[in-house]
């Protein structure tokens, strides 16, 4: 983070130590002038890339993303799409991975059913975590800077603090700082969406096309295949795209895509064949509290579900409804992030916590 918090003064003092150098050259002779513009080529676009692409390649879109009907989803995305799903009030957004990977934060001003929440994701954990974006009350403003160990890195424009995505806590703040809410999110395939919420809405981020736009047609075009590479590397190869996490858990293969769950510092990951080897439904107890996990065969979706009935559920819907009534979603889930992230961060975790008896 030095060099984020510095980089205002390190441009600058780049800059100021070019003009020297010109000045050195065309009013001292001194100096060779093939290299002087190799050089300036050279840190031109070291400039470019380190200081100015990041907010246009990455452009957060926490106050004006565009949300389309599913018919119109239907045109672009194939029916087995995943979305990363957040509900509330009966109104639904999906997002697609392929669709928020560059902007890797999306919203509007007027919020979901005027509750104010903001999709964030990160391509490289290959996770969605929904949040309010506020912190004790304060609202933020949030950024793309970068990732660190394979997972993204926001920062708000109002204080200038770096945040983690898996935190949601500024960095002066540290992991266990205040944080942004969190909201339940959880994936499904765009069939099943549908299914669920027939008027729900599906984040789309369209290239502009060479008529409306020639310059952002072919730099988005460029940028969103080195960004689908590097995703794509990170799903196929067992090693991390970025080779900055040290530590690794063989309790499961790397990639494995988990369900991650805490309640305050008891954290645990869960795979979906568990789950299914379980007849779909888990009674478990996570930071001594009673949830419930379950798989939806008719949606494809994992939920996970607190149980303040005191009684073990038998049987648990979409959306909450169980033989004990309705249930809330726990906010905390991570759909499909992979094991590796998840482990870097959270090495205390659980893997697979059997039920209760």
């Amino acid at each position: 983070m030095w060099t984020f918090y510095r980089r205002h003064k390190i441009a600058i003092a780049a800059g100021l130590l070019w003009l020297v150098s010109a000045l050195t050259l065309w009013l001292a002779g001194a100096g060779s002038v093939v290299i002087f513009w190799i050089i300036t080529a050279l840190s031109a676009l070291a400039f470019y890339s380190g200081y100015i692409n990041p907010s246009i390649m990455m452009r957060a879109q926490q106050y004006n993303a565009r949300y389309y009907s599913i018919a119109e989803a239907r045109e672009t995305l194939s029916p087995d799409t995943s979305l990363i799903v957040i509900d509330a009030h009966g109104e639904a957004r999906g997002h697609p991975d392929d669709h928020i990977l560059r902007p890797h934060v999306a919203g509007t001003k007027e919020g979901l059913a005027g509750e104010n929440v903001v999709m964030t994701y990160c391509g490289l954990t290959n996770m969605g975590i929904a949040y309010t974006p506020e912190i004790n009350g304060e609202a933020l403003d949030l950024g793309v800077m970068t990732q660190i160990e394979n997972n993204l890195v926001m920062w708000d424009k109002k204080t200038g603090q770096p945040i983690q995505q898996f935190w949601g806590t500024r960095e002066d703040a540290g992991p266990s700082g205040p944080k942004m809410p969190e909201w339940p999110s959880y994936r499904m395939p765009l069939w099943a969406f549908e299914k669920a919420f027939p008027n729900g809405k599906v984040f789309l981020n369209p290239i502009p096309s060479f008529k409306d736009n020639p310059v952002l047609a072919i730099y988005d075009r460029l940028m969103h295949m080195i960004f689908t590479h590097g995703i794509s590397d990170q799903a196929k190869k067992d090693e991390p795209t970025f080779p900055t996490i040290k530590k690794f858990d063989n309790r499961l293969p790397n990639k494995t895509k988990i369900y991650g769950v805490n309640i305050g510092d008891d954290y645990v990951a869960y795979t979906e064949d568990f789950i299914k080897a379980h007849d779909g439904l888990l009674n478990v107890q996570i930071g001594n509290r009673d949830i419930v996990i379950a798989y939806h065969s008719d949606l494809d979706s994992v939920g996970t579900y607190y149980n303040d009935s005191g009684s073990p559920i038998s049987k648990v819907q979409f959306g909450g409804e169980s033989n004990v009534g309705k249930l809330a979603r726990v906010e905390t889930m991570k759909s499909e992030a992979y094991w590796v992230v998840w482990q870097n961060f959270f090495p205390q975790t659980d893997v697979n916590r059997p039920p209760l008896n």
